[in-house]
């Protein structure tokens, strides 16, 4: 089936996503894996000369200057964005300097976003594991060399060899030959972190190993099963214990229940179709598939208010210590900011690193920087650290989709460096504004002229299987096809559109969401097979063979 009919929803999807990435990564490129030591800023290039900071922080008076205007473009940004509510922290030389909320917890109401409200920080939960399996190497138990299947012996990959040579490092380096972002959508259908692990057997790699930089989640659920194995105690208890308790992160968690049950929190918003007919954040805290914070913990469920972030960004800019008290060893703090996986096949304009649940990012005659950015289905986060300088920026927002964080954070490094912004981010708000100009008729999708008919109903019904997402069926409801599969039950309404082409909704999920499902049929003329989407993963299409 040609799903070009389709694949508007898909491809809004993705285009926030890329806005969020087109300063630093352009995900899925070739490159040549390896080992690299932390380098240096390069000499500037012809026409640009960095000789310092554009502003003197150590001058009160110039700093709250540049701080109240970076105050207002970052009010003005939230409007620009069409988010509701963030938050924002600048530290420099191990104090905060700045701290603020920004607008409204749930789109449509008036309670403010303030320094305390909690939010979900998505990916830049990454971080927080690969430290934990840090203090683990520290402590004698682990080694960054040691193949992780010492520690998880249900680990598996396609290649027995791969099995047997995948380390601690290369389940923090994205170097994995997976493709890119496997598996993400099985925590939020309902699939526990053992049976995310298990169902890395049946993929086939993409890449070879450690040949190529393919963004992963899973993995790190992998490293954080081998600290669970090393330290006798659960990941959440790990966190709590060594991380948040000593960082002074009062109110950090982990897991949608316990980020629900924070008193002061933002609500989760993704892009939907609103009451009025157009789009824009939709509240979804009770979507049941925001239990994927709690099943890809490792990977993204850590939630922190804006104060949390920013004694975060204190502890890894510093040397392992925090209060004084060591955490972690200035050996193995500088291992997870070491440049491990060069993201981009040819590296003329920048240089960019995937380091151990970091990014590395040289910035062409201006500071290094060590960034991460998050996601969930409801919130987004950024996280942009200047060593050289002992700065740091984190911005936390509360919708999915949007790259305000990013875009934010990296505009207040342009300002503070006297560098000129990039295109990508003077564009960025225009970009995703006309991108999400839509309304209800834009996700209308028509059957073709002189479509042919579908087969009797009962030609398709009936349970069919994926080694991977499980068993799906088909069933009649109302006169219409259904389709239920995943672990928390996702039902597809059909509709006939060519053949055996189906249009399918899922209006449970989102009002917004179309896509198609298409059946094969095998020699004898009988269906054999269904292609069914991902609807938390636009773009992918298992197949499901009939039982």
């Amino acid at each position: 089936m040609n799903k070009s009919n389709f694949m508007k929803p898909f491809l809004l999807y993705c285009g926030a996503l890329i806005l969020a990435m087109l300063f630093v990564v352009s995900a899925g490129c070739t490159t040549t894996g390896g080992s690299y030591a932390v380098t240096a800023v390069q000499t500037p290039p012809a026409g640009v000369s960095y000789s310092g900071a554009a502003v003197d922080f150590r001058n009160s008076a110039e700093r709250e200057v540049f701080l109240a205007d970076f105050d207002t473009m970052a009010e003005n940004y939230l409007k620009e964005w069409d988010v509701p509510g963030m938050a924002v922290a600048v530290v420099k030389d191990g104090k905060v300097v700045f701290a603020k909320g920004y607008g409204v917890k749930q789109a449509g109401g008036s309670d403010p976003v303030t320094a305390d409200t909690v939010f979900q920080i998505g990916s830049t939960s990454k971080a927080f594991t690969s430290a934990l399996v840090a203090m683990e190497v520290d402590s004698g138990r682990m080694n960054w060399s040691d193949p992780v299947v010492t520690y998880v012996p249900d680990f598996r990959m396609k290649d027995p060899w791969v099995t047997k040579e995948f380390t601690i490092t290369d389940s923090l380096a994205q170097r994995s030959g997976l493709p890119d972002h496997w598996g993400t959508e099985l925590a939020g259908l309902g699939f526990g972190r053992d049976e995310m692990i298990h169902a890395l057997r049946y993929v086939e790699p993409v890449t070879s190993f450690r040949s190529t930089y393919m963004y992963q989640n899973i993995p790190f659920v992998v490293a954080a099963a081998a600290v669970e194995k090393t330290s006798g105690k659960s990941w959440e208890d790990n966190l709590q214990e060594r991380i948040f308790v000593p960082l002074g992160m009062t109110s950090a968690s982990t897991g949608y229940d316990a980020f629900m049950a924070s008193p002061d929190r933002v609500s989760l918003h993704w892009g939907d179709l609103r009451d009025d007919g157009t789009y824009g954040p939709v509240v979804a805290d009770s979507s049941p598939y925001m239990i994927f914070t709690t099943l890809m913990g490792p990977a993204g469920g850590v939630n922190a208010n804006i104060r949390d972030m920013a004694n975060w960004a204190i502890f890894q800019l510093g040397d392992g210590t925090y209060d004084g008290d060591r955490l972690i060893s200035r050996e193995n703090l500088d291992y997870l900011h070491t440049p491990r996986t060069p993201t981009l096949d040819v590296m003329n304009r920048s240089k960019d690193y995937y380091c151990q649940g970091w990014f590395y990012k040289e910035m062409n005659g201006y500071p290094s920087i060590i960034w991460h950015n998050g996601e969930t289905y409801g919130n987004h986060a950024m996280v942009l650290l200047v060593p050289s300088d002992d700065l740091g920026v984190v911005v936390l927002s509360n919708t999915a989709g949007p790259s305000l964080p990013d875009m934010l954070a990296l505009k207040f490094y342009d300002r503070y460096f006297g560098r000129e912004d990039p295109p990508e981010i003077t564009g960025a708000a225009a970009g995703y504004r006309q991108m999400t100009n839509l309304t209800a008729s834009d996700f209308a999708v028509s059957a073709p002229e002189h479509a042919a008919g579908p087969l009797p109903h009962s030609a398709y019904t009936g349970s069919y299987t994926n080694e991977v997402y499980g068993t799906a069926t088909v069933a009649i409801k109302d006169a219409n096809l259904t389709v239920t599969f995943g672990k928390i039950p996702t039902v597809y309404s059909l509709a006939p559109y060519d053949g055996n082409d189906f249009i399918a909704t899922a209006p449970a999920f989102q009002r917004s969401y179309i896509d198609s499902v298409t059946f094969e049929a095998g020699p004898d003329g009988s269906i054999r097979k269904m292609v069914l989407p991902i609807m938390l993963r636009p773009g992918v299409y298992p197949v499901f063979v009939r039982a």
